[in-house]
């Protein structure tokens, strides 16, 4: 499991995973983690063995993979968010909506496939974090 935090670098826009506030691996300018909330996926295993990551787009900006069994913690500030997964080439996904508000810092969902006859679904559901596994 990760202990990191994802963030899109605003200067060059690369997408890495830090610790804590530093720098751009690619730009090298500063990054700064918005200290508002935070949104916490986790990507639970896939049945049949299907270990393909799935893609993270929020308000549809794109944020990278997350492997089988991962797990990731986005920093962002207040506001109104639509998180999209796609798994391969499958964009097919039942979306998560939630405001990150001073009430609620923390959303935590899990994602996880649906199979279909024709196509598989990614599902994201919002948990609470006695449902998700420990960091």
């Amino acid at each position: 499991m990760s202990q990191l935090l994802r963030i899109k670098c605003p200067s060059c826009g690369t997408v890495v995973d830090v610790a804590a506030s530093g720098t751009c691996s690619k730009c090298g300018n500063a990054l700064v983690l918005p200290e508002d909330g935070v949104i916490q996926i986790y990507r639970m295993g896939s049945p049949l063995g299907i270990a393909v990551g799935m893609g993270i787009y929020v308000n549809e900006n794109p944020l990278g993979h997350l492997a089988n069994a991962d797990s990731i913690r986005i920093p962002v500030p207040y506001g109104h968010y639509k998180v999209h997964m796609t798994h391969g080439g499958n964009r097919k996904c039942v979306d998560a909506e939630f405001d990150i508000t001073p009430q609620e810092r923390i959303v935590y969902l899990k994602a996880h496939l649906k199979m279909g006859i024709i196509t598989n679904t990614v599902v994201i559901e919002k948990v609470t974090a006695d449902q998700m596994p420990p960091l």
